[in-house]
């Protein structure tokens, strides 16, 4: 059974293109703020970060999900499509008229062998596009966009569970993360950096 969990979110923040860039940047800084985030390792071989969430079912019960994603971190010139679609989304002149970054968090392909021994652990798949746009007076618009995937392996009693119920405690276990990681994030930014204009939409979805 495959949960997909997305996230969205719109910030400006009162910093130039270059220190938000680092910010965003900064896996460690941005996650250690998620109550749900229990490691962040970062596996230096194959240039990916080891991201591992604990949360709890309905019935209390420990699930446990790691995700490998690597980073890109791409310059966005002036007029670039991906600029001008996320300085679209902000209301005034002059965005993006010196160019912005897109960090991309990437579902690593290559993987490092992991011991799971609990049958409540998933390996997961994580993507997110962080969009960074200058804006006049030294600020920074940034728009990013997350999607999380889990595939459940359910075993009894779950699986004998209307289908319906299953739904209801997927979507709510990983709406639960998404909205929790998002707001934390933004909670984080805005003791870090004086924010504005917050705009938070999560959801989860099940296909």
């Amino acid at each position: 059974m495959e949960v997909v969990g997305k996230s969205k979110a719109q910030v400006v923040l009162e910093s130039c293109l270059h220190d938000s860039a680092d910010y965003f940047s900064d896996h460690h800084r941005i996650l250690k703020c998620n109550p749900y985030c229990k490691n962040i390792d970062y596996h230096a071989d194959l240039g990916i970060f080891q991201w591992t969430f604990e949360v709890e079912d309905p019935r209390k019960n420990p699930i446990v999900a790691i995700f490998f994603v690597r980073q890109d971190v791409e310059h966005l010139p002036p007029g670039s499509d991906v600029l001008t679609k996320c300085a679209s989304q902000h209301q005034g002149n002059g965005q993006g008229e010196n160019g912005g970054k897109l960090i991309r968090w990437i579902s690593a392909e290559t993987v490092p062998d992991i011991s799971i021994r609990s049958e409540n652990t998933f390996v997961g798949a994580a993507d997110a596009e962080i969009c960074l746009v200058h804006l006049p007076d030294n600020k920074t618009s940034v728009h990013f966009e997350t999607n999380i995937t889990l595939d459940f392996k359910l075993s009894f009693p779950l699986n004998l569970m209307p289908e319906m119920v299953l739904k209801f405690m997927s979507e709510t276990i990983m709406s639960q993360i998404m909205q929790q990681a998002t707001e934390s994030m933004l909670c984080k930014v805005q003791a870090d950096i004086c924010c504005s204009e917050a705009d938070i939409a999560a959801r989860g979805e099940l296909r």
